[in-house]
């Protein structure tokens, strides 16, 4: 059961939320709905676990030698995508709220 689509275009990484992702992140918010059951990473990856076995990667900043702490993910193309506003807004917050998440393209 896939809890997102991925859709991307000449400069984003769309992250849209179907039904079973929106009733997936209610169920991992804290009851009094300030926060996660458990950490954020694990709960974005959980999301998007379907595409993580199909070719996508999640990928650790420091492995790329990006200075930042922001999520990135790889295409199966090999496209770099990161939320750049990761110290403003949280990405799951973001996808609940709006019922999708942009990551940016990184640009070479």
């Amino acid at each position: 059961m896939s809890y997102v689509d991925l859709v991307e275009t000449p400069h984003f990484l769309s992250i849209r939320l179907l039904p079973a992702g929106r009733e997936e992140l209610l169920d991992q918010r804290l009851e009094d709905g300030n926060g996660w059951k458990h950490g954020t990473v694990y709960v974005f990856m959980n999301l998007i676990e379907d595409w993580l076995c199909n070719g996508w990667q999640w990928v650790e900043p420091e492995t790329i030698g990006a200075l930042t702490a922001a999520p990135i993910l790889r295409s199966p193309m090999g496209k770099l995508y990161w939320f750049p506003d990761y110290a403003i807004t949280c990405e799951l917050e973001e996808i609940l709220a709006k019922g999708e998440v942009l990551f940016r393209l990184v640009e070479e």
